[in-house]
């Protein structure tokens, strides 16, 4: 529900956003506003999911994560003996220079089709380990696909 607040308030502040994803709707979904939306159709929601994924970029509802390591490991230079407890901080990598192209912009498009262009160079090399909204590896969250289901089909019936 946080991150659906998130969203209503960036398309409340970029109409042009707002456009994109009605023409999209359009496109998928048509104008019958009573046609039931199929999984199909989901799929096809690619500037929708990039919208969702740009917002949480913006406003991780997570903001970090911890994690202990099982073994003496070296990071950063330093050397962590085992059982040594690490705060991953989301909000901090995702608002990072070196892995975002101009990290301070809302910009869903740096999600939406990055093969096609190369003005994302740096999203194309960082995003699968920088940007993580549902965890990831033997943790990830069970729930994730269901989530953007949800997230998809409220933003077309607003």
């Amino acid at each position: 529900s946080n991150l659906f607040c998130f969203i209503i308030y960036h398309l409340g502040h970029h109409p042009e956003v707002v456009q994109r994803l009605r023409q999209e709707f359009d496109e998928v979904l048509g104008k019958d506003v009573t046609k039931p939306i199929t999984h199909n159709d989901i799929d096809k929601l690619q500037y929708c999911d990039a919208v969702i994924k740009e917002v949480y970029r913006h406003f991780p509802i997570n903001y970090s994560l911890g994690r202990v390591n099982v073994e003496k490991d070296t990071i950063g230079g330093l050397c962590w003996p085992e059982k040594t407890s690490f705060s991953i901080l989301y909000c901090a990598i995702m608002k990072r220079k070196d892995y975002w192209t101009d990290p301070e912009k809302f910009d869903p498009d740096r999600f939406y089709k990055i093969d096609e262009s190369n003005k994302y160079l740096l999203e194309k090399q960082h995003v699968k380990t920088a940007f993580s909204v549902f965890g990831g590896g033997i943790r990830i969250c069970p729930g994730r696909k269901l989530a953007m289901i949800e997230l998809k089909c409220l933003l077309a019936l607003i």
